[in-house]
């Protein structure tokens, strides 16, 4: 099978697990965490807090740095389709977005992102294999184990240990595909601090297993990663933006989407073997 059409089955993977890859609207509330509520301007000068609900938020805005280690394990000159990649980063939600991709505005719609609350995320053994290489820097890799933990700043001050200040979420990585620039994690939801996350109608993400859909612009320099000397290992950290978006995946499509992914992995092993 020729990478291309690699790619087009991880590609395909994605729509059907996600459902034609439509963002699932959601909502958060951040009362449930912030110990420094958003005040509703509209009651000025009475101090009135906002409700603590936000708007239905169909993508989050993100910024992180993501750093990746590429080990050639199979002795094929440089970073190949089947080599292991092991990624840690860190980052912020940005903003919320709503369905047309603009920023959520006004404190009693968005809770105040940005200035009285602000979610963080970090992850640092996303583990997996090479799944693409143009060769030209747009390398993606298929993910199949690892955790990324969310939590809450609530004075935006770039750390997560003030008081009240907490884990949100756990995110357990079970599989990925996609495309270069526009992938797609699929996680179970192994924690969620209770009554934070909902989709409507009030289902909290307790235990769910979920879609993330990430649309990712990438600021790497050096554009291609580099050796590390006297080793197999390459490495490369890049600035990243975009935006994620979450569907809820229903049990027996996480196992079909498996089934398709081990399928396509190995006749793209299978096609390096033959040249």
């Amino acid at each position: 099978m020729k990478l291309n059409n690699f790619a087009a089955v991880l590609a395909a993977s994605s729509m059907f697990a996600s459902g034609a890859a439509m963002a699932e609207p959601f909502y958060i509330n951040v009362n449930n965490f912030d110990t420094s509520p958003a005040i509703d301007v509209s009651q000025l000068p009475a101090i009135v807090p906002t409700d603590g609900y936000t708007s239905l938020i169909h993508q989050l805005g993100i910024n992180w740095s993501a750093t990746s280690v590429f080990t050639d394990d199979d002795g094929f000159a440089g970073i190949t389709v089947g080599d292991s990649v092991l990624d840690s980063g860190f980052g912020t939600v940005s903003s919320y977005l709503d369905s047309n991709a603009n920023a959520i505005g006004g404190v009693e719609a968005n809770e105040g992102v940005g200035t009285f609350h602000q979610l963080r995320f970090s992850y640092n053994d996303l583990v997996g294999k090479v799944a693409f290489n143009d060769g030209m820097g747009g390398i993606l890799a298929r993910y199949t184990s690892g955790t990324i933990n969310v939590y809450n700043d609530n004075n935006v001050d770039g750390d997560t240990s003030d008081l009240g200040e907490k884990l949100l979420m756990t995110l357990k990585i079970l599989d990925s595909g996609g495309t270069v620039g526009n992938a797609i994690i699929f996680a179970s939801v192994s924690f969620v601090d209770p009554g934070s996350f909902f989709f409507p109608t009030a289902t909290d993400w307790s235990s769910l297993t979920v879609a993330i859909n990430a649309r990712i612009d990438s600021n790497v320099d050096p554009l291609l990663p580099t050796q590390i000397p006297g080793t197999n290992r390459w490495t490369r950290t890049s600035t990243l933006d975009g935006s994620v978006s979450f569907n809820r995946v229903p049990e027996p499509s996480v196992l079909a989407l498996l089934g398709v992914g081990l399928f396509g992995l190995g006749a793209a092993r299978r096609f390096k073997k033959t040249v």
